[in-house]
């Protein structure tokens, strides 16, 4: 990409939308494979009903630079979770907009919206080694929870679990 986008917006994708939320989760499968639990190769192979079966899960919210997807944020929830609280998973933003504030504005609709809607608690794991990531959400107000879970199958080796009380 050449040139620099001149404005940044977010949005929530509905279900029709499955092929954007597609194309954005595999980008970020390509760019940086080791910072997710899924793997392109895994994830090029899904069809239209695994795609539409993730909104069951939560919601999923992009960035726009100029009608191109340069960032994405999962909400999502277990199935014995209350609505107060949810998890965030998948934060992604391409390479060519880093450092400009993409994730921080991500963050901060998404953790705004879910504080409106009556959300409490938000949750998240990051991985061993992501401390880029580990340092925004402690600037948002993200807490270890001292709880760790290995990850045999992954480079990382273990998971950190985080909590940002909202109220």
């Amino acid at each position: 990409m050449t040139g620099s986008p001149t404005s940044f917006w977010v949005e929530v994708l509905a279900e029709k939308d499955w092929p954007r939320l597609r194309d954005i989760r595999l980008s970020a499968l390509r760019d940086f494979p080791e910072g997710f639990l899924a793997s392109h190769d895994r994830e090029v192979a899904y069809g239209e009903e695994h795609w539409r079966e993730e909104f069951s899960r939560g919601e999923w919210n992009i960035v726009l630079a100029d009608d191109l997807a340069v960032g994405l944020l999962g909400v999502t929830r277990l199935p014995d979770m209350s609505s107060q609280e949810c998890y965030l998973e998948y934060l992604w933003v391409a390479p060519w907009v880093r450092r400009r504030g993409v994730a921080s504005l991500l963050l901060r609709r998404v953790l705004d919206r879910l504080r409106e809607s009556g959300v409490r608690t938000v949750w998240l794991y990051i991985l061993d080694g992501n401390d880029r990531a580990r340092r925004l959400y402690q600037r948002f107000g993200f807490q270890s929870t001292n709880q760790r879970q290995p990850l045999p199958d992954h480079p990382a080796g273990n998971e950190e679990k985080m909590r940002l009380q909202l109220f």
